[in-house]
């Protein structure tokens, strides 16, 4: 069953991104998608690996991905399966790619104690968006203002394309963090979990989450994911708030020259 629900998360990532592009491009092992309006959303502009690579190296990967991209400062591919990752890390680290390794975590259980959502509340896109503008402007890869405007601007095509909606909690009158939940038929993905540094340790993103996970119910879901750095303290929240692991995926990117590194990039 874990195998089967790790296809399922890449379906609707898969969805998701079609719903979100412009355009597409077929790829020997996968597919490149892309939305024209935002050529700095790297997760608009990327590659999903999700076919077997077959002989494909990380050469052939690498010189597809600059065919497919070359309008493009950036490259980024997800890989679907960690054997045809592993294969290929090396060479694409030659390439210039660095690694990041995404843990896919579905809820099974119920959290470790009972959720505090009555301190949330739904935003619109536009309520939202200068929530979202704040936390993208705070990311170490966001050293151009642009960036940040082009990340939360994003957040309205999501709204538009797979029914995005966006919950928040406030302390002391101010937003203080979010999350976002995308529902397609049976399946939800709770995405983009944030909260600003100085309202942290005052369980906003459990509070936004459960909340999340409870709306996914109620729309009719019944499998709710989502994705979290493998190597970074919130996937240990979520094992708390009743989030398994299903399975792992290796996003490869490479940045302009200069640019800062962008792991840890939420969205």
């Amino acid at each position: 069953m874990t195998a089967v629900d790790h296809q399922r998360a890449f379906g609707f990532r898969r969805e998701v991104l079609a719903r979100t592009s412009t355009r597409t491009a077929a790829l020997p092992w996968g597919t490149a998608y892309f939305h024209d309006d935002y050529p700095l959303r790297y997760d608009a502009n990327m590659a999903i690996a999700d076919r077997a690579l077959g002989g494909a190296t990380a050469d052939d990967v690498a010189g597809a991905l600059d065919e497919a991209y070359a309008a493009f400062g950036h490259r980024e591919i997800e890989f679907a399966s960690i054997a045809d990752a592993d294969t290929v890390a090396m060479g694409l680290a030659g390439h210039g790619y660095a690694v990041e390794r995404l843990t896919v975590m579905a809820l099974r259980r119920e959290a470790d104690r009972e959720p505090h959502t009555a301190a949330t509340e739904e935003l619109g896109y536009a309520d939202y968006r200068p929530l979202s503008l704040e936390i993208h402007a705070r990311q170490p890869w966001s050293s151009d203002p642009a960036i940040a405007t082009s990340m939360a601007a994003f957040r309205g095509v999501l709204a538009e394309g797979v029914g995005a909606r966006f919950f928040a909690q406030r302390i002391d009158g101010e937003l203080a963090g979010s999350c976002e939940l995308y529902v397609i038929g049976d399946i939800a993905q709770i995405e983009d979990v944030n909260t600003l540094e100085e309202f942290r340790g005052r369980g906003v993103a459990r509070n936004v989450v459960l909340r999340a996970a409870q709306e996914a119910r109620a729309a009719g879901a019944t499998f709710v994911f989502l994705f979290a750095d493998a190597e970074d303290w919130p996937r240990h929240l979520y094992v708390r708030l009743g989030f398994d692991e299903i399975g792992q995926s290796r996003l490869f990117t490479r940045s302009p020259g200069g640019e800062a590194s962008r792991t840890g990039d939420p969205v």
